[in-house]
């Protein structure tokens, strides 16, 4: 008699991830192992939670999106698997730093539960169209290294969608993140130009302020 078991949850993939930390502190080279045959989705997911929370993880954005970045050109050519140098497997990661973005992200990962299920698996799973899902994933990644506040944000919940896409092979999902993607380039380059023409003290005092009051902050 054969059994079927419920399929796990994002969050629950996450959670195990973050129990076997045992509190301490990792090295993205471990998460990558750890991560194993789940690839470039899993990987995209864990790395764009600090930066995509409404009021993200502070030093974490600009090397998160260069490690992207990375990542999706191994996308675009087709590599199956995420491969990192050696220098970027050693980079440390605090179990602090984890254990806010698995906790803090539990309001994005219940929005994407909620709809996220295996739609157009002819499409999510095309060669081409996950070559395009690769280069949104490269410019987002490119705002993210940008060392202004608020232009990671939007683009890292890009990745964000994109990713749990790539990982239930669903296809509606990553249109929907594709049509985001021009939207989160607007947000990124409008606190680009209020930055450099205001300077990015006045990013600092009035909109993170501001932000922080309409989340309850």
């Amino acid at each position: 008699m054969s059994t079927t078991h419920a399929p796990r949850h994002l969050s629950q993939e996450l959670e195990q991830i973050r129990a076997g930390l045992n509190g301490q502190d990792t090295t993205l080279g471990q998460l990558v192992d750890a991560i194993g045959e789940r690839g470039f989705g899993l990987m995209f997911l864990v790395l764009a939670l600090p930066a995509a929370l409404p009021l993200p993880a502070p030093g974490y954005a600009t090397p998160f999106g260069i490690i992207m970045a990375l990542l999706g050109g191994q996308m675009f050519l087709g590599r199956p698997t995420p491969w990192l140098p050696e220098a970027a497997r050693k980079r440390r990661l605090s179990y602090g730093l984890v254990d806010f973005s698995m906790r803090n992200g539990g309001r994005l990962l219940a929005l994407v539960e909620w709809i996220v299920r295996p739609r157009l698996r002819a499409l999510a799973r095309h060669p081409l169209f996950l070559s395009a899902v690769a280069v949104i994933v490269i410019c987002m990644s490119l705002f993210m290294m940008l060392p202004i506040p608020l232009t990671n944000t939007a683009p890292s919940f890009v990745i964000f969608v994109l990713a749990a896409g790539i990982l239930e092979e669903d296809g509606l999902l990553l249109l929907a993140g594709l049509l985001l993607a021009p939207v989160a380039a607007l947000v990124a380059l409008a606190a680009l130009v209020f930055g450099a023409r205001y300077g990015l003290d006045a990013v600092e005092e009035t909109v993170k302020p501001w932000l922080r009051s309409q989340l309850g902050g």
